[in-house]
């Protein structure tokens, strides 16, 4: 009878511990696959925010700005609210001028990075319509030595002319009432920079790198107070 008691108990114990062991296996699958949802789930993002197809994270979606890009022999362009937007260079002359229409439409702008690393243009002649010079416009044209800004500019972006080595002299008309910084940054060569607004204020153009620069402006203008407390070499207009 006892030996009958003993083989029950034993079956019975064994049917607990397989059935123990099922839930566990089950809690363990179960938690495994908790955690595999939550590797694969998508990064937390808080409200207002969007996420390019790079992941990267911005406060607000960036504006797209879509352009129609047209050609001609020497220029790739953009007509926009009846101006014309020289966005790249792609001739081969060393002497460039720029037309100050396109299609009938004026050339208003040379936008940015349009000439960028143009390494054998030497003289680029902008047009009297031309009213802004956008951002590193002229980067990196080793070989420019000559370049007019006409009177009609009236703003030099952010590095406009930075590492036009060979220029040695630019005017700044009286209406341009702003040049960016970095705009001569590493124009090893310019020695001569006329200003000729007396209201215009510097910032940062790179001018301290230039120690063979003299720098001509209005007597008693923001750029001449400042170019002669630096020491450069300055006379008045």
């Amino acid at each position: 009878m006892r030996k009958m008691v003993l083989v029950s108990a034993l079956l019975a114990f064994a049917v607990i511990s397989a059935g123990c062991a099922e839930v566990s296996d089950e809690s363990a699958s179960e938690s495994a696959a908790q955690t595999t949802s939550a590797d694969e789930a998508e990064p937390v993002v808080e409200p207002d925010t969007f996420i390019d197809e790079f992941g990267n994270v911005y406060d607000e979606k960036p504006t797209v700005h879509v352009r129609d890009v047209k050609e001609s022999s020497d220029f790739e362009y953009v007509i926009e609210d009846g101006r014309t937007k020289i966005t790249k260079y792609i001739g081969n002359e060393q002497y460039v001028a720029i037309p100050d229409s396109i299609e009938g439409v004026p050339v208003t702008e040379i936008s940015y990075y349009a000439f960028e690393a143009n390494y054998d243009v030497v003289s680029v002649q902008i047009p009297e319509s031309v009213t802004l010079i956008g951002e590193d416009a002229f980067m990196d044209c080793a070989s420019l030595a000559e370049v007019n800004i006409p009177e009609a500019v009236t703003g030099i972006d952010r590095g406009a002319f930075v590492a036009c080595a060979s220029l040695t002299e630019v005017t700044v008309p009286q209406n341009v009432a702003y040049v960016r910084e970095e705009a001569f940054t590493a124009c090893e060569g310019l020695t001569t920079l006329r200003i000729m607004n007396p209201d215009l204020k510097y910032e940062n153009w790179g001018l301290e790198e230039l120690p063979n620069l003299t720098i001509y402006a209005p007597e008693g203008s923001e750029v001449m107070r400042w170019a002669q407390e630096k020491g450069f070499n300055c006379a008045a207009l």
